[in-house]
């Protein structure tokens, strides 16, 4: 399941900054945006980059190689003997989940889809059918374990 995570999620909320980073600079957006913009496109290619190693990971030795993506191991500092790691990791994954989501709305909200390039629209909306069922999937897998562990 961790490697389908990685192709339905990982990869889409990287395709996502990515290509808002890429709308971004394509528009007449002030400078502080573009600024924002170079900073999408750069987490979204670290991102990409940790994706791939632990895709690679799970082929080679099923299991992930590191954290799901940068601001997960971006919170790793903030970690004490206190406070377990996962509980942090979490707070980096769920960092990204929003960030990712936010971009999603974003885009929507303010009609940027439409300004895309037809090729960087057409893996946009392959990212968001793969989230989508990717989403529909986790929670459907969740609920059979769930059913599983209550026997």
């Amino acid at each position: 399941m961790e490697l389908v995570e990685v192709v339905v999620i990982g990869l889409p909320f990287c395709a996502f900054k990515i290509l808002t980073g890429l709308s971004l600079l394509a528009s007449s957006a002030p400078s502080p945006l573009k600024l924002l913009a170079f900073a999408l496109i750069g987490l979204g290619a670290v991102d990409a980059l940790i994706n791939g190693v632990n895709f690679a990971g799970y082929l080679l030795s099923r299991r992930r190689m590191m954290d799901a993506c940068f601001l997960s191991l971006a919170t790793r500092p903030f970690r004490r003997p206190q406070r377990p790691h996962r509980h942090w990791q979490d707070l980096g994954n769920s960092l990204d989940v929003l960030l990712s989501f936010s971009l999603v709305a974003a885009m929507i909200g303010y009609g940027r889809l439409k300004s895309m390039p037809a090729d960087q629209l057409a893996v946009w909306n392959a990212c968001v059918i793969l989230n989508v069922l990717g989403a529909g999937l986790s929670r459907f897998s969740e609920s059979l374990r769930n059913l599983k562990s209550a026997r």
